[in-house]
């Protein structure tokens, strides 16, 4: 018998209050329970702290709270990454929600194949209160990366979030990692929920399409550095 991997879920907020306790109420109900929660409040200036303050004081799981002046959603996963103890990595943003299995579901994908630096699963798009919550539209794979389990050793490998990106920061992630030949397991389930309420970062928005495509041709771009110097 081997030990069991551990895990830490990191969770960065923004003015988050409306939505943080169900997003953490989530991780608390998984069939696997991680080890530890982190959740790191990139400047809110709403009662997101009391949130967190209510919560951990009597979770099942520890659940600790970094406060940073506002930095973007990058520097906030960093420096959970950076306070996290697990061999495995998980991130949920605040508005967002995880099924009951998806640690449980995750888990077993790297135990079955020890070669892969990820498990990812599908998202699914809901709505919310503004929007009554039903499913939209069909489940899909896309870099969101709640929809991933990662190992630690994968941030060792390709480094940490770009934190000059406030948008598409995961994809660029992704993109470094698929140049660099990291295995990720895909696989069909839905293990997040994402939340779609009007008010999200990306979702419709121009900013968040432009800096998808500067992510991409920034890929674009190491790839021709790379022709030209081979």
């Amino acid at each position: 018998m081997t030990d069991p991997l551990t895990i830490s879920v990191v969770i960065p907020v923004y003015n988050g209050e409306h939505f943080l306790a169900e997003a953490i109420r989530s991780v608390l109900e998984q069939t696997l329970l991680p080890d530890e929660i982190i959740v790191v409040d990139d400047g809110s200036t709403d009662g997101t702290a009391q949130v967190v303050d209510d919560l951990r004081s009597h979770a099942i799981v520890p659940i600790s709270y970094h406060y940073q002046p506002n930095q973007g959603p990058s520097a906030a996963r960093n420096r959970g990454i950076q306070q996290a103890h697990g061999e495995l990595l998980a991130f949920l943003d605040a508005d967002d929600l995880w099924p009951p299995a998806k640690l449980a579901l995750q888990i077993a994908q790297l135990v079955a194949v020890p070669e892969a630096q990820g498990a990812w699963g599908k998202l699914q798009l809901i709505g919310s209160e503004k929007l009554p919550r039903i499913f939209k539209d069909e489940p899909f794979h896309g870099p969101n990366v709640g929809s991933f389990l990662l190992r630690r050793t994968a941030f060792d490998l390709i480094g940490l979030f770009d934190e000059d990106l406030r948008y598409a920061e995961d994809l660029d992630w992704y993109l470094r990692a698929k140049e660099h030949g990291l295995l990720f397991v895909m696989h069909p389930d839905v293990v997040l929920w994402y939340r779609y309420h009007g008010d999200n970062l990306w979702l419709g928005k121009p900013q968040p399409a432009r800096s998808t495509l500067f992510a991409v041709k920034r890929l674009l771009d190491r790839r021709r550095a790379s022709v030209k110097g081979g």
